[in-house]
């Protein structure tokens, strides 16, 4: 056994080239397979953490068995103690909900009341929970409308800060008297009059809708009236809270009373007013509930809302399980299960089918499952094929070897075994090689993928999804070492290895044809390196199908990237913000004083805007609606200037100001703008409608930038009495029909609320900016944020990590093309050596064996060419289908010449081996002349 070993580590190192080209075919085989495989599992894992992330670890959701059993209570402490349910939570939630008609001075409310002191709201909120709230995801915790932290207390009931205002604090027992109260707003209190009194100084009256004598106003002053009512008014415009707005003429509901001990204090998080809602958290055993209130009190809004969530325990049947659970519950299995109409239960599907427990979800998964199959079957096949090609040719470059051993003595069994001791070789050595590089592109593409801001990718490497890899792969080299094995030792006979070729399996008859041997022919060469081809058809077809997939890949890859990069480019020029916050300024005159100590750091953040914008009411009484109209507007828009006539108020910041280009078009810089206490007037340069060009997505440019100095400029003024002096008016990428005012000065218009744009250096900065934003959003009255970071810089880093994940693929397919046809060619020549030593001595030059060396290469590497990109263009216009452009279809000819061009200098590349055997055959030829 040692002999034979020892024989085929000498094949191995005296065979170097062929050594090599056989390892590096099952290198990249192993490689193909694994990163399939890693892949897979990484995606698996990723998409595992996003089932926890946003819909939680939860399988089943059966609030209907719950709502529709006997006794609630009962019902949920089976299920809480059964011996198929591994972890619950439980949420009973009461609300009531009270509003006031928006055209009346009529104002409808809560009043929450210990005896001394009161608060009001117009929707109350109960949330009995119990149970492991882990359970649930981020859009679950989303729909309670309640602090996230809230969750994390145990056996507490929270309250909101309301009550900590009252005097109260943890651990104190209260009672609440909760009724509802309706009335009128008292026109006698001082706060209405002189809410009263700035109507009529703003807007010529002091009458508005709901009020009695607005009815008695003519069409002239009513044109000139606030739209809206002086509730309204008091609401948004003097601020006042659901408690602090004056009423007589009240009416109340029927009381109901809450007792319980205080747990501790939640914010009711940030709201435009921050009194419209009561909220409070039950986790305690004590049982809270709204129903004595909505008993009292029909007529008003009344919700209860129960949520049941279960996880079942893994050792049992999950069929079984539920059917146990529902029986248990007092229901009837044959009859009530399926009844989705009255029985229904939610599945977290992602979760069971990745956990594989319901057969169903994982049903349901097939369309994710099955093209993953499908790709690691071609992968499969793919490495089968490569390797078995590989085994083929390197068997038949030493079946004199074996020939010879074999009338030396040697068994058919011990000529096997030096095949398959090299398939072993092989295998302790390719294999492992082509796992470790795959695992570690791997993880490089993967972390990208994360870097680029999607935090629920993950890299894993599960020993399952390797072991199959492997599997795969040792079983694919020991198929392909087995064949050729078997035909090395039972089909090849001394005189057949003469040959240096497998015997046909069928003789072919003799064509009575004369030969005619015209060596100076070209079409004779054309010919006989396609008689070459067709000896060697398996080797040529496996060949030509892994560069085909490689072209197929490359074409169809940059031309999808070349369509990306023709759209998504625009765009991210044009809409380039990937964080947008609003917050109200404590210091509505120092707006830039809270963003600047978080977003003014260059390193974290390329762009940082902040600004506000608001409608005006243009005031006709003093002509300002028909100055807009005629001397500042581009095409007098009659419609929109009068009393109803309305223009936007933009502020905007030095760093905005610059670099929409405003500091050129004007010749004035920032801080002369702002220190000359004007306004700019604003025509977009897109037009009064913006309109989208179809083949750049982008808005087309009707006009172009231009900038009119008014000296001293035109006065206008709002209903509200603000004035304004234009001092120019220009066409810019500013919005249209806007006065651009700096944001210093937003304040002394009454304008304290501020919109903040944010724009990452790179996707390395993003957890950087997420921890300046959070930072931000705590400390700050920020009521809004969205976060589009996936759509501008996000996007990029995520291209080009899905770039590298593709041209992984490509590359390793591709090599393995390349590879499978220097094989193929470097083998025809050595088996075709007495053939060329023959043509070599009847007169056949140098030059012509290489060409026909090198014509068998191109004819290779043409051919995968053509089919590659007659497939990846054909998959291509597949996705212009429904979006059929012009532009899509300039960079076909180009890339389809460029893979072409690439495949031919491979081709020339991968010859050079075979050329070089050449000199084998050239040494022979001329000690036969000589």
């Amino acid at each position: 056994m040692k002999h034979l070993i020892a024989l085929s580590m000498k094949y191995i190192r005296r065979q170097k080239m062929r050594t090599f080209l056989t390892f590096m075919c099952i290198t990249l085989s192993a490689f193909i397979l694994t990163t399939i495989c890693t892949y897979g599992s990484s995606l698996y894992t990723s998409l595992y953490n996003q089932s926890l992330q946003e819909d939680g670890t939860w399988e089943v959701d059966i609030s209907s068995w719950v709502e529709k059993s006997k006794d609630r209570s009962k019902a949920e402490d089976i299920i809480a103690h059964h011996a198929v349910v591994d972890d619950h939570f439980f949420s009973d939630t009461d609300n009531m909900m009270i509003s006031s008609d928006e055209d009346s001075t009529a104002y409808s409310c809560f009043e929450i009341s210990d005896g001394k002191n009161r608060t009001t709201a117009q929707s109350i909120s109960i949330n009995n929970v119990s149970g492991n709230d882990a359970l649930l995801g981020k859009f679950d915790k989303m729909d309670f409308s309640i602090p996230e932290n809230a969750f994390s207390s145990e056996n507490k009931i929270l309250v909101p800060a309301a009550i900590k205002d009252m005097g109260y604090s943890e651990g104190d027992t209260i009672t609440l008297t909760i009724r509802p109260y309706t009335g009128i707003v008292d026109e006698n209190a001082d706060i209405v009059k002189q809410a009263r009194a700035q109507l009529k100084e703003k807007y010529g009256t002091e009458y508005c809708k709901g009020d009695k004598r607005y009815e008695g106003l003519t069409k002239e002053e009513r044109k000139k009236a606030y739209n809206g009512t002086i509730l309204k008014y008091l609401r948004s415009k003097m601020r006042l809270t659901s408690d602090a707005i004056p009423l007589t003429d009240m009416q109340y509901g029927k009381p109901a009373e809450l007792t319980f001990k205080i747990g501790g204090f939640v914010s009711q998080g940030i709201r435009f007013f921050g009194d419209n809602d009561f909220i409070i958290i039950n986790n305690s055993d004590e049982k809270l509930s709204l129903k004595e209130l909505h008993e009292n009190n029909p007529e008003i809004e009344y919700e209860s809302a129960p949520l049941t969530r279960i996880r079942l325990t893994d050792n049992c049947d999950y069929d079984e399980a539920l059917e146990m659970l529902f029986k248990d519950l007092g229901f009837n299995y044959d009859t009530q299960f399926l009844d989705s109409f009255e029985f229904p239960h939610y599945e977290n599907n992602l979760l069971l089918a990745l956990e594989v427990k319901s057969p169903y979800a994982m049903y349901q998964m097939m369309a994710f499952i099955v093209p993953i199959l499908i790709v690691l079957l071609i992968g499969w096949f793919i490495a089968r094929f490569v390797i078995d090609n590989t085994f083929e040719m390197a068997v038949q470059e030493r079946s004199t070897h074996f020939a010879a051993m074999r009338i030396m003595g040697a068994s058919k069994t011990q000529v096997a075994f030096v095949v398959l001791y090299e398939a072993l070789f092989y295998c302790l050595t390719a294999i492992p090689l082509g796992m470790i590089l795959a695992v570690i592109v791997c993880r490089m593409c993967f972390s990208s993928l994360r870097k680029s801001g999607i935090e629920i990718c993950e890299f894993s490497a599960k020993p399952l999804f390797l072991a199959i890899a492997a599997f795969l792969a040792i079983i694919a080299l020991f198929i392909s070492a087995y064949t050729s094995a078997m035909w090395a030792s039972r089909k090849l006979s001394p005189a057949e290895a003469l040959n240096f070729g497998k015997p046909k399996s069928r003789k072919r008859k003799l064509r009575k044809r004369k030969s005619k041997l015209n060596l100076s022919s070209r079409k004779w060469l054309r010919r006989y390196t396609k008689k070459n081809i067709k000896a060697s058809k398996s080797r040529f077809v496996i060949a030509t199908i892994t560069m085909a997939l490689g072209v197929l890949m490359f074409t169809f890859t940059v031309l999808v990237g070349t369509r990306f990069h023709s759209d998504i480019g625009p765009l991210n020029d044009e809409f380039n913000s990937d964080f947008y916050l609003q917050y109200i300024a404590a210091e509505p005159e120092k707006p830039l004083e809270e963003p600047d100590r978080y977003f003014k750091d260059s390193s974290i953040f390329s762009e940082y805007y902040v600004n506000s914008v608001t409608f005006l009411s243009l005031n006709d009484a003093d002509g300002s609606g028909r100055i807009v109209a005629e001397k500042l507007m581009r095409i007098s828009r009659t419609n929109d200037s009068g009393p109803s006539g309305l223009i936007q108020l933009y502020a905007i910041d030095e760093n905005e100001y610059n670099d929409k280009g405003v500091d050129k078009l004007t010749g004035m810089s920032y801080e002369e703008f702002r220190s000359s206490k004007g306004a700019l007037y604003n025509n977009s340069v897109y037009g009064k409608e913006t309109i989208i060009d179809e083949d750049t997505h982008l808005p087309k440019k009707l006009f172009d930038e231009s900038y009119t100095d008014l000296g001293k400029g035109y006065t206008i003024t709002d209903y509200n009495r603000y004035e304004f002096r234009v001092i120019g008016k220009m066409s810019s990428k500013l919005m249209d029909h806007a006065l651009i005012i700096p944001v210093e000065s937003a304040s002394q218009y009454g304008l304290d609320h501020f919109d903040i744009e944010l724009k990452v250096k790179d996707s390395k900065h993003y957890d950087a900016a997420m921890e300046k934003i959070n930072g931000f959003r705590e400390n700050a009255d920020c009521f809004s944020f969205a976060d589009i970071y996936m759509s501008v810089t996000g996007l990029q880093s995520f291209v080009g990590a899905i770039l590298k994940i593709v041209f992984s693929f490509l590359i390793s397919i591709w090599l393995v093309g390349i590879l499978s046809m220097v094989n193929s060619v470097n083998t025809s020549v050595l088996n075709r050596s007495r053939e060329l030593m023959m043509l070599r001595s009847v007169g056949m030059s140098r030059k012509q064996l290489r060409k026909s060396v090198m014509l068998e290469t191109i004819m290779f590497s043409s051919t995968a060419a053509i089919i590659g990109n007659i497939l990846g263009i054909g998959f291509y216009m597949l996705t212009l289908w429904d979006d059929m452009k012009l532009k899509y279809l300039f960079s076909v000819p180009a890339v389809a010449a460029l893979s072409i061009c690439i495949n031919i200098l491979i081709s020339i590349l991968a010859a050079l081996p075979a050329i070089k055997n050449l000199n084998n055959v050239e040494s022979i030829a001329q000690a036969a002349n000589d």
